[in-house]
């Protein structure tokens, strides 16, 4: 198994070297497979575990795909990686972050020779697959947690973007919360990065310093957890297993497993059978699992794990009506829940939510 990982930061040769040059030799013997990720392999988060996703790949199909994967891509880079990519034989592309779905959506129909699979995002194109875990399903778990360890009565978020994914991940920690009291809060600060440790530290600050006394983070390192630690405080892990990060604030995290997803839509390729799907997968599918609950009591960790696994079995859904807006409008009433699509088109907050869309 051939895997090669270049490095590339903004003004950087990119992959042009000789080495990517060699593998268009191989490219009928084999697939050359691209990962495009937002930030570096080491953040421990999101990144990093696509990169765990690659190497599962590599274990399950050997010599028959060969990796590239693109480190800390940031979007006015994506056009030239994605395109020398295709020029060096890539045949599947894995594009690794919301911030990517547009520029895939409209590079995808200039090489219909190649297939893309972007992390996260509305819609396919015949060449573009999409795929994403339910991760507010591990929110709302998170909601349920924090009602239960906070003080304070107020939680706090640290979230990247807003964009549908992150709102629908706060609402739910908010939906979470207020099935346990209803008096829960949750206070936001944007910092505008996927994977940024100095912000995210800055905006973990902030949050505590306003009274939050249970940290979640969409981002993608440990450095909020990192700081609930120094603070004396609980929170959240993101995307892996953070207990060494914080072992006295961690309670647990979101874990991505995209290893088995990347071997199958390369083995598709492979066979001849790859199609443009869209992959939604929740706990109950293996592309997300809830690590250890640590740092609760026994009675906490019960009902934490009989949350996760009635969401599991589809028993409790977290966007089941009534859902109201911070304005007081309701969205849907008792007995409905929200469908796929209006999750994903979320553009407001629930009521409890302490901050304004910006």
């Amino acid at each position: 198994m051939n895997i090669t990982r270049r490095h590339l930061m903004a003004g950087s040769a990119g992959l042009a070297g000789a080495a990517l040059a060699g593998q268009q030799a191989e490219a009928q013997s084999r697939l050359n497979v691209g990962v495009v990720l937002i930030g570096p392999v080491g953040d421990f988060g999101w990144s990093h575990m696509h990169d765990q996703g690659r190497r599962r790949m590599a274990e399950v199909l050997g010599d028959r795909v060969n990796a590239t994967t693109v480190e800390s891509v940031a979007p006015p880079d994506f056009d030239r990686v994605v395109t020398q990519l295709v020029r060096t034989g890539h045949r599947l592309i894995f594009t690794t972050s919301f911030s990517y779905f547009a520029p895939t959506q409209r590079l995808a129909p200039q090489h219909p020779g190649v297939f893309f699979e972007n992390a996260t995002g509305p819609t396919t194109l015949p060449n573009m697959a999409i795929y994403n875990a339910r991760f507010y399903e591990g929110r709302y778990i998170q909601g349920v947690i924090a009602a239960r360890k906070s003080r304070s009565k107020t939680i706090g978020y640290v979230a990247t973007f807003p964009v549908p994914e992150v709102i629908s991940a706060i609402n739910t920690v908010m939906r979470g919360a207020w099935s346990v009291d209803p008096s829960m809060k949750v206070r936001v600060v944007w910092v505008n990065a996927w994977s940024n440790p100095a912000r995210e530290a800055d905006a973990a600050r902030a949050l505590i310093d306003q009274g939050c006394d249970v940290l979640c983070s969409h981002t993608d390192g440990p450095a909020p957890l990192q700081l609930a630690e120094q603070r004396g405080i609980f929170g959240f892990g993101q995307a892996s297993d953070m207990t060494r990060f914080a072992p006295r604030a961690h309670l647990t995290s979101s874990v991505n497993n995209w290893g088995d997803y990347y071997a199958d839509r390369a083995k598709a390729v492979l066979d001849g059978t790859w199609r443009a799907t869209d992959t939604w997968g929740g706990l109950g599918s293996g592309m997300f699992r809830m690590a250890p609950f640590t740092n609760m009591t026994p009675e906490e960790v019960s009902e934490a794990t009989r949350i996760r696994d009635a969401i599991a079995a589809g028993t409790l859904h977290p966007f089941e009506g009534p859902i109201t807006r911070q304005d007081g409008t309701v969205v849907i009433p008792a007995g409905r829940r929200l469908t796929d699509d209006e999750i994903r088109a979320q553009n407001y907050f629930y009521q409890g939510i302490d901050v304004a869309m910006p």
